[in-house]
């Protein structure tokens, strides 16, 4: 029998080790938590903690990361390259095992209305959980990030929350709660310092622009390692893959004489990511996802 397992990759604005260090020496402490990994990016000024568990282990984990939040982390002085709206920025919940999509979706709508209502703080349903079209896609949650919300969240309809008060909550700012499939963060350095190629890279990757299927792409710079960056979201790693995400911007940063520094993924990656990437780069075009050992050992999803 499947066990029944929601995946939660909750991003924090903040790279300060010992808030991330505080917060999953918490999350640690919560029965049926578990912290599949976690990392931090001074540039972007942002972690990713990815935890998996159960609906009640998660809810408790959400507000864990909160109450630290509260104490340690200012959204208004927050500066980074990433988009932001909040302190605690965006919680999705994705199924695996036995869990369902409507068991994420109501999990994001109970959390959310329960974060709303004891911290005051504006509450965004996106993904499958969202209440209205307009909400439906993070991005457009997130235009403009912390401060043009700031300016719009009282005046323009779609920018009002789901849940809670038309504000920005002084230190939390806003949250983003969904519900979604698997996605593979994915990001590829480029040997530059220029961030308008890297920014026109990454409008041709993207979906809207011609580019791949359901793939979100930015370009940014990465002050401390003298780079650029083009920081993907491939929400449907089948219909666009990472091999592909990575060909496409080689031939893209090729017409500037630009080459690849390197890439890195961000938080967990289903293994059938890894085993098309493994059968396109050593041309095992065959290559199945039952030829992995450890494969054999994993509970069927």
């Amino acid at each position: 029998m499947k066990r029944k397992i929601i995946q939660s990759a909750i991003n924090i604005s903040s790279s300060d080790e010992n808030i991330i260090n505080e917060m999953t020496k918490s999350l640690g402490q919560i029965p049926g938590c578990l912290i599949a990994d976690y990392s931090s990016d001074i540039d972007h000024n942002r972690s990713v903690i990815s935890l998996l568990g159960d609906e009640k282990s998660l809810t408790k984990a959400v507000f864990a990361i909160f109450e630290i939040a509260l104490e340690t982390i200012d959204i208004s002085h927050h500066n980074g390259e990433h988009p932001r709206i909040g302190a605690v920025d965006v919680i999705p919940f994705t199924p695996w095992g036995s869990a369902t999509m409507e068991d994420c979706i109501a999990l994001a709508q109970s959390v959310g209305k329960e974060v709303a209502k004891k911290y005051l703080i504006p509450v965004y349903l996106y993904g499958e959980a969202a209440l209205i079209p307009e909400h439906v896609n993070l991005s457009l949650i997130r235009r403009g990030g912390y401060e043009s919300l700031k300016q719009e969240i009282h005046r323009i309809a779609d920018r009002k929350p789901d849940y809670g008060l038309a504000r920005l909550h002084p230190t939390l700012g806003a949250v983003a709660i969904g519900a979604r499939n698997p996605l593979v963060a994915f990001n590829v350095n480029l040997k530059s310092k220029d961030r308008g190629v890297a920014k026109e890279i990454a409008r041709k990757l993207r979906g809207e622009y011609g580019g791949l299927t359901r793939v979100k792409a930015i370009g940014v710079n990465l002050g401390s390692r003298d780079l650029v960056q083009i920081s993907m979201n491939l929400l449907n790693y089948r219909m666009s893959t990472v091999v592909q995400a990575y060909e496409l911007v080689k031939i893209e940063a090729r017409r500037y004489g630009i080459e690849v520094q390197g890439s890195e993924i961000i938080g967990l990656v289903p293994l059938e990511c890894l085993v098309d990437i493994v059968g396109f780069y050593l041309s095992i075009p065959d290559l199945k996802i039952s030829q992995v050992l450890e494969y054999h050992f994993l509970e069927k999803n």
